[in-house]
């Protein structure tokens, strides 16, 4: 059985600004985090058509819009673009104890398919 990697931390939620979103890297990850309401995401922070930075998209909703062109990315489920063949990964993240935390051991059905094509 592989050895569990522990979480890695991000951001004090309280730092995160409402309906927008905060670029943080660590761990040789560059993520967009996002606070809606109580939930929190994070998602690579690069656009996959021309590489933007989707930390300074605009939220609508649970959806984040590309600051260059305008393709929308979900947070809470797929992560899929507005257009299938691009994608975001996700990342799966909580919150412990006020700190936005990133858990390295979770499988996202983002990483899944990347692994089967």
């Amino acid at each position: 059985m592989a050895e569990l990697m522990p979480q890695i931390p991000l951001i004090e939620f309280s730092a995160l600004p409402a309906h927008r979103g905060r670029r943080v890297c660590t761990a040789g990850l560059d993520l967009a985090v996002f606070k809606v309401g109580d939930a929190v995401f994070a998602i690579d922070d690069s656009c996959p058509h021309a590489g933007a930075s989707l930390s300074s998209g605009k939220l609508d909703g649970q959806k984040v819009i590309c600051p260059a062109h305008g393709l929308r990315f979900e947070l809470g489920h797929s992560c899929a673009g507005s257009t299938p063949a691009l994608e975001a990964k996700k990342h799966a993240v909580s919150v412990v104890d006020g700190m936005v935390m990133l858990d390295p051991n979770t499988v996202t059905p983002e990483s899944i398919l990347s692994e089967l094509t």
